[in-house]
């Protein structure tokens, strides 16, 4: 029996040292040869960078150390000034994992729960006793979204001071969407709500809840709530669009009504700071950090979206304001981090995020290309031409000229449109996409550019 338990000993202990040292030679294999991967990581940022969509700075801390950090492009492109490793950039809705964080923490200290309905701290709110914190942090709560109101939308290009009564009014007496708890939709007026529940929670401004809870343990000092009022030497400027020949500046969106769902400015270091004090527990438990990174419906927890990508889980979440794009991915597991952020408007940071951590997994990755111009025959093209309604003083003419389509919005400017393939064009150093369709019989024209869609029915 001794020689059977010997014969056993020694057969598991040969397992576990091949495993073992299977792992210890992969990740030994990963981490002998960091200068590929930085290498890797500069042309995926390069690729992006050539098509207009990277103007800032990427950190990426992979297996107990911060591999890369570097800056590209314009921190003011008028004054010549380069993006810098602590350049400041406004993080958008990467706010409201600060948010949720926060009510995560006044969770664990037993003063709420989730489970709470949100009437227990807003008295007067509709339906307030159907809809719960938890509905909240997750989007199920149908709470209208309130950048469908014009005039909110407004007021974000403006310095107006806002009340908080004039911020809830934007969707408060709004119907709801859907029954809470029933669908996911992603909204901001959700997490206002939360800023309001904070401030009445603490006693203090959220600002304030959020410096003492989260900022001053983490030592996050460059991360703060004011854009518009910072005066940092590192303050990067917002823009619309940036290439080598255009520059359009655009307006810092009102922190009043952005609020506790995106008025956060951070640099990737503080940002950095902030993974590793998620991941070391140092704000809440292991069991909060499990329960808020726990996808709910459509794979978002408390803050957080949660996606499975190349096999690993991934805990993540962007942000996009005009002017300014953030991305954070985190796989504590496997101690990685991606922090990407940028003082320009783009659709494709999250795309670049996952494409590099495609390369630090060894995982095949396509890099983006330069759009280029498809050869369309005018009987194709003469079938866009036309007059295209949004509203009675909103008309999108497009016009055909010379085997050439044009693109005049009201009395705007006539700017050719260039086919990418049938039904999608683009504008030549722009980020105007602009698509055709037909919808129960109807002629269709979207149009986006930045972060605004329009579409509107020909007549």
């Amino acid at each position: 029996m001794r020689h059977t338990y010997y014969v056993f000993f020694v057969g598991c202990m040969i397992f576990i040292f091949s495993t073992f040292g299977s792992l210890f030679q992969a990740q030994n294999k990963a981490d002998t040869n960091p200068e590929k991967k930085k290498q890797e990581i500069d042309n995926i940022i390069k690729a992006y960078a050539a098509i207009n969509k990277f103007n800032g700075t990427a950190l990426i801390h992979y297996h107990n150390k911060t591999l890369f950090e570097k800056s590209y492009g314009w921190q003011n492109a008028e004054k010549k000034i380069l993006n810098q490793n602590n350049s400041i950039y406004q993080i958008a809705s990467l706010t409201k994992s600060f948010t949720a964080l926060t009510i995560v923490k006044l969770s664990e200290e037993g003063k709420l729960s989730v489970k709470d309905p949100i009437s227990k701290f807003i008295a007067d709110y509709p339906r307030g006793n159907e809809i719960t914190v938890e509905n909240l942090l997750t989007h199920t709560s149908g709470i209208y979204e309130p950048l469908r109101n014009r005039e909110y939308f407004r007021l974000l290009h403006s310095g107006e001071s806002i009340s908080r009564n004039k911020q809830i009014s934007f969707f408060k007496d709004e119907p709801l969407d859907f029954e809470p708890g029933k669908q996911f939709s992603y909204t901001n007026s959700g997490y206002i709500l939360l800023g309001v529940i904070i401030e009445k929670i603490t006693g203090m401004p959220y600002e304030e809840a959020v410096r003492k809870m989260i900022l001053n343990p983490l030592k996050m000092d460059h991360t703060g709530f004011d854009y518009p009022s910072l005066t940092s030497p590192e303050k990067t400027v917002p823009y619309a669009y940036l290439s080598k020949t255009k520059q359009e500046k655009t307006e810092i969106w009102n922190p009043e009504l952005t609020g506790s769902a995106g008025q956060i400015y951070s640099t990737v270091e503080d940002l950095y700071k902030y993974y590793t004090g998620l991941r070391d527990y140092k704000i809440v438990s292991k069991e909060a950090f499990k329960k808020a990174t726990t996808p709910f419906l459509s794979g978002y927890g408390y803050g957080w979206f949660i996606d499975d990508l190349y096999g690993k889980k991934v805990i993540n979440h962007g942000g996009n304001i005009e002017g300014a794009t953030s991305y954070l991915a985190m796989l504590p597991e496997d101690d990685i981090c991606i922090v990407l952020l940028n003082n320009i408007t783009s659709k494709k940071l999250e795309k670049a995020g996952n494409t590099i951590l495609g390369a630090l997994l060894d995982q095949p990755y396509d890099l983006p290309k330069p759009k280029k111009e498809a050869t369309l025959d005018s009987s194709t093209l003469k079938k866009y031409v036309g007059n295209y309604h949004i509203s009675e003083d909103d008309i999108i003419h497009i016009t055909l000229k010379n085997g050439q389509l044009f693109f005049q919005n009201n009395s705007g400017p006539s700017v050719r449109i260039l086919p990418e393939k049938e039904n999608s064009f683009f504008v030549s150093d722009d980020d105007t996409e602009i698509t055709f369709s037909t919808e129960d019989g109807k002629e269709l024209i979207q149009v986006k550019n930045g972060l605004s869609s329009k579409t509107a029915e020909k007549y």
